[in-house]
């Protein structure tokens, strides 16, 4: 095999890897670009916020400024008057939900109890997490 043969095959094998190594990176910037959106949708609100959105109504109902400015007032009264009572009544949620998690473990064998009980500690830890940060939100705003 002679030196340009060797040349062109190390050519072509960086150029695969090349193509290959750019692909990861890009799926991995598109990936944290699209991850980076759904955080920041989701972040500005729940359904509740998201349907009441002072742009969304703006624009279907082709409010004036002054429109915008008193509707904006009252979606952030209603929003508030939503966490508070999703506050209220998170105790009584959550007997609920223990509750109801105690009645589906009678079913299940010990493996699966154990399951049910890191599926439920899981959900524990995000609300947990959920809450300090929209704690946090308040404090900001």
């Amino acid at each position: 095999m002679t030196t340009t043969m060797k040349m062109n095959k190390i050519k072509v094998v960086a150029g695969i890897l090349l193509v290959f190594f750019l692909g990861v990176l890009i799926g991995v910037l598109g990936t944290h670009l699209h991850i980076q959106h759904r955080i920041e949708k989701f972040a500005k609100g729940g359904p509740f916020a998201r349907m009441l959105s002072t742009k969304k109504l703006s624009a279907e109902l082709d409010l004036t400024t002054l429109q915008k400015a008193e509707i904006e007032k009252i979606v952030d009264g209603g929003i508030a008057q939503f966490h508070e009572f999703r506050r209220k009544y998170r105790p009584e949620i959550e007997k609920i939900i223990g509750h109801t998690i105690e009645l589906i473990k009678e079913k299940l064998d010990d493996e699966q109890k154990q399951k049910m009980d890191d599926l439920h500690e899981k959900f524990r830890k995000r609300r947990h997490h959920r809450k300090h940060r929209d704690r946090d939100r308040k404090i900001r705003d």
